[in-house]
């Protein structure tokens, strides 16, 4: 996300939390009766922690590239609401930069795209989890992520822009940002530099959240790339009146890859090898283009 969510967009928070709830017995007659269950209980439980793990040793043992070709689909997980990486279109149907990578990406390996849509705190889960053979949904290379996740080579790089109020001229540089608050996702990347600015955060679900609260006045600012905030007013065309580009963040280039459990090392070749034919023959380039509004597929500061 990166986005302003992960930088923008746009900006997925949802966790699932399982409580499991022990009621004990009072009475010493109950407590000797129940004595055997509660055994039992215990008993289930171990038995279903061991087959959990059982379950994720596997997966971590599995040739990924093997069960994909065998499977004959690339299960990809992705938020299907963050314009214009993935979202539904007026007809209902999932489309999106990502979208494409995703289907041109399977093509290549010889097998089709099979899209599971999830909120942006629950994908990278579905990669450990053994559900989603990866992510492709504009996820930023950081190094948390590469601590836990092998990635592919990037496909496509983005800057990140301070947004605010038209009519708000108290933010122009960095060190205006102090005391002013930012609506974000709570796993936002740049989180640290807002922070470290003297920014507080609001968190939102989506970039269109978010910058309905900047234009209400109950945040003052978004970190945004220009192909979201340029998808928003295509949709909003006058909100384009309403909000400007403050700033460029320093340094702010994000690196956009493809996220793979650890150590699939076949896979992740397979996947790389498919990235460079498709940049090779303009196809990251046309997609690039047609759903951003330019070729994003190189480093801003390659030379």
């Amino acid at each position: 996300m990166k986005r302003i969510l992960h930088t923008s967009g746009t900006i997925l928070l949802s966790a699932a939390l399982g409580l499991t709830v022990l009621t004990g017995c009072g009475a010493s007659g109950a407590a000797s009766a129940s004595a055997a269950p509660a055994a039992d209980s215990a008993s289930a439980a171990v038995t279903s922690e061991t087959a959990a793990d059982s379950a994720a040793d596997s997966t971590a043992d599995e040739n990924e590239l093997e069960a994909v070709k065998a499977a004959g689909k690339l299960v990809i997980g992705m938020e299907g609401t963050y314009p214009p990486f993935t979202y539904h279109d007026e007809n209902g149907e999932l489309t999106g930069m990502d979208v494409e990578v995703g289907k041109a990406l399977a093509e290549k390996l010889g097998v089709e795209a099979e899209f599971q849509e999830a909120s942006w705190d629950a994908l990278l889960i579905g990669i450990d989890s053994g559900r989603f053979d990866t992510v492709i949904n504009s996820v930023s290379v950081t190094p948390e992520r590469a601590e836990k996740y092998d990635f592919s080579d990037p496909y496509y790089y983005e800057a990140r822009h301070v947004v605010v109020r038209a009519d708000d001229d108290s933010i122009n540089t960095p060190d205006d940002l102090n005391g002013k608050t930012i609506a974000t996702n709570s796993t936002n990347a740049f989180i640290p530099w807002y922070e470290s600015h003297g920014a507080s955060v609001v968190t939102v679900d989506t970039s269109s959240e978010g910058i309905d609260m900047v234009l209400t006045g109950r945040a003052d600012f978004l970190g945004m790339n220009v192909p979201v905030l340029n998808a928003y007013f295509d949709e909003h065309p006058d909100a384009k009146s309403k909000l400007r580009e403050a700033f460029v963040i320093p340094d702010s280039e994000d690196t956009i890859a493809i996220p793979l459990r650890k150590g699939q090392t076949e896979f992740k070749d397979a996947i790389n090898e498919a990235l460079s034919e498709l940049r090779a023959d303009g196809t990251l380039a046309a997609i690039s283009e047609k759903y951003l509004g330019g070729d994003y597929t190189n480093s801003a500061y390659a030379e």
